[in-house]
């Protein structure tokens, strides 16, 4: 009767001291979220030389790079905002026989304004994005989920430990503060195509509805585009 009656004590005991610990580790704050401006270049659709991915012409955007990680988000597709902001994405440059069985990429669209979500995802090759040096240059997966106007919803992947073919992007730090913290920051592609134009290959992917299901490769696409990020 001693033994169970330790026994429940003891349980007890470690109950009550997972319960301490679990409190004190749930009031610790996790790093904020530090706010940039985001400039997305480009003058509509029909200027030559045309870049892929461009802004909806309303000005500059409000986004952050994360307190966790310091990826770079700019998310219209979750935000609501008035206007709603949107950014235009252009298919009209496929990589030939880049679908499943060799056979030709499958757009949604030529192009169109979209509600998107952006992430530069540094972090998965170890890099802060607060954390760079005036002057360096890293490459990174960006990452641009989007819904159609049918709210049909796409990804956009750079991301090459998924798939090989795909281009990185090219980060840069233009400028930084007193602290040599990095406040100024330019992504592009990072990639030179054989015709000579600078833009990256991305995977286009319609993003499964239902569990268990994969989602559907759409083949491979052209990006060219050129954004830029300033803190304030």
């Amino acid at each position: 009767m001693k033994k169970t009656i330790q026994h429940v004590g003891i349980m007890a005991l470690l109950a009550m001291s997972s319960s301490v610990a679990w409190n004190a580790i749930g009031k610790g704050k996790p790093a904020p979220d530090k706010p940039v401006t985001t400039t997305i270049d480009g003058l509509g659709p029909a200027t030559l030389p045309t870049l892929r991915i461009q802004s909806d012409q309303l000005g500059a955007y409000s986004s952050v790079l994360q307190g966790v990680l310091g990826d770079w988000v700019l998310d219209t597709l979750n935000n609501d905002s008035s206007p709603q902001r949107k950014v235009l994405i252009d298919l009209r440059d496929p990589v030939p026989g880049s679908a499943p069985g060799g056979g030709s990429p499958v757009a949604p669209f030529t192009f169109q304004l979209v509600r998107a979500r952006f992430i530069e995802q540094c972090s998965v090759y170890g890099t802060d994005m607060r954390n760079m040096a005036a002057g360096t240059t890293v490459y990174c997966p960006l990452v641009i989920g989007f819904d159609d106007a049918n709210g049909v919803r796409y990804r956009l992947t750079m991301r090459q430990d998924n798939f090989p073919e795909v281009n990185l992007t090219q980060v840069t730090c233009e400028g930084a503060d007193g602290n040599a913290k990095c406040n100024q920051w330019r992504i592009e592609p990072s990639s030179t195509q054989l015709n000579g134009e600078v833009k990256n290959i991305a995977k286009l992917l319609r993003v499964a509805t239902k569990p268990h299901q994969s989602d559907q490769d759409l083949g491979d696409f052209y990006l060219s585009f050129r954004i830029h990020l300033t803190n304030p």
